[in-house]
């Protein structure tokens, strides 16, 4: 199981933390992901957050992501680490 960490400090949240939270909530249950991703929030992941967007962390892993982006994200990054490929 990864973790899929969102930041919900300040900072963050007055950039839309809360919806890259339901964004991702909704796409792991849509995408029936909860035995694979762990959703957490966290006080400032230390990534040095920009005005508009939201710290987020998958694995070792970080990006910058605005909530317009939050499904995006999760489609190019979240998505395929969480299904290994399977060797034949």
């Amino acid at each position: 199981m990864q973790d899929l960490v969102v930041c919900v400090g300040e900072t963050c949240h007055q950039s839309g933390a809360e919806h890259v939270l339901k964004c991702f909530m909704d796409l792991i249950a849509r995408n029936k992901l909860e035995t694979e991703i762990c959703l957490k929030g966290s006080f400032c992941l230390g990534g040095g957050c920009e005005q508009d967007e939201v710290s987020v962390r998958l694995g070792d892993r970080r990006f910058q992501v605005t909530p317009e982006q939050a499904a995006l994200v999760f489609a190019r990054e979240v998505y395929p680490a969480s299904n290994p490929v399977l060797e034949d």
